[in-house]
């Protein structure tokens, strides 16, 4: 939690609202940026680098600093060894605030009521990003290494996600199996059987591309299995699109290249009213299958995470 300045003046009720203004104003531009081909691209290419933020995070980065890779607060780069660079401007973002020591000790002497209970709350916080730091001279341990290479589809670096991925169609009530397929498809998911099918390894088809294909099919067979009351209804080609891009963000939060055969399909979709749905269910569906397929993530990385989810209301 970021802490208090206890010199800070306290904020009038006036400018309380206005800031409270600002910052409404601020997550409807990052939502409306989703609007343009470019801002849906931005998007996600930019959710490699921030699966583990909220969705609504993850729209104020890109909107902000579409470039961004990683951030952390002022603070915490000191912690990893680095120091912000004098000028530069923060990045805006919710960031939770849990309730202090003091009032839960307070409420439990009040007989602990259920519906009384502190709550934690979201503020927005400034926080920079890897491009506004530089590493501070003769730091303890070195400096991290803050991201992994991106692999080209090519080759084997990555076969080792595909047993996690058959995994995960289990979780999920489907069959996972590598068997020869009639015909071009690469691999197929049959909601009927609930199956999912993804052909061998061979001259023309690497082990690098057989993990995508799973991806790929592990997100048609989770958009059947995890429908809600709430999602957008999907033609057959919008669930092309959906699952195109949730491949594609899977695939590169794992470290994957597929960009050649999903930016047609990200440069499809940026428009309409209801953009922000089908944004949200994306990143909702792409969660679900890097949660199952990623280790949890190094303490290195876990420290630099500047917020914990917050929805789009907070």
């Amino acid at each position: 939690m970021p802490r208090r300045n206890k010199y800070r003046r306290a904020l009038t009720e006036e400018e309380r609202a206005e800031k409270r203004a600002a910052e409404r104003e601020l997550m409807a531009a990052a939502v409306d940026n989703l609007r343009s081909s470019e801002g849906w691209q931005r998007w996600l290419r930019l959710r490699r680098h921030f699966h583990t933020y909220s969705f609504g995070n993850q729209l104020l980065i890109a909107f902000q600093m579409p470039e961004a890779t990683r951030v952390a607060g002022f603070r915490k780069w000191l912690d990893l060894g680095y120091a912000v660079r004098k000028g530069e401007k923060g990045i805006r973002i919710y960031a939770p605030c849990p309730p202090s020591t003091a009032a839960l000790a307070r409420w439990r002497r009040e007989k602990a009521d259920p519906n009384k209970k502190p709550k934690t709350y979201f503020r927005m916080v400034s926080v920079f990003d890897r491009s506004q730091v530089d590493p501070l001279p003769e730091f303890p341990g070195g400096v991290v290494e803050l991201d992994p290479p991106i692999e080209p589809i090519e080759g084997s670096s990555l076969a080792r996600f595909l047993l996690p991925l058959q995994g995960f169609a289990g979780s999920i009530g489907y069959s996972f199996a590598i068997e020869p397929i009639r015909g071009a498809a690469d691999g197929f998911c049959d909601r009927d059987k609930k199956r999912v099918v993804v052909r061998p390894v061979a001259e023309d088809f690497s082990p690098n591309a057989q993990v995508s294909t799973a991806v790929h099919e592990d997100s048609h067979a989770l958009l059947g299995a995890d429908r809600q009351d709430d999602d957008p209804k999907l033609t057959y080609g919008q669930e092309e699109v959906v699952v195109e891009c949730v491949a594609f963000s899977v695939c590169s939060t794992l470290g994957l290249d597929t960009s050649a055969s999903a930016v047609p399909y990200m440069a499809s979709w940026g428009k309409g009213d209801d953009i922000e749905r089908y944004a949200a269910l994306i990143d909702r569906l792409a969660s679900r299958i890097e949660d199952a397929v990623l280790p949890d993530p190094e303490p290195p990385a876990a420290a630099a995470r500047a917020s914990e989810p917050v929805s789009l209301a907070a």
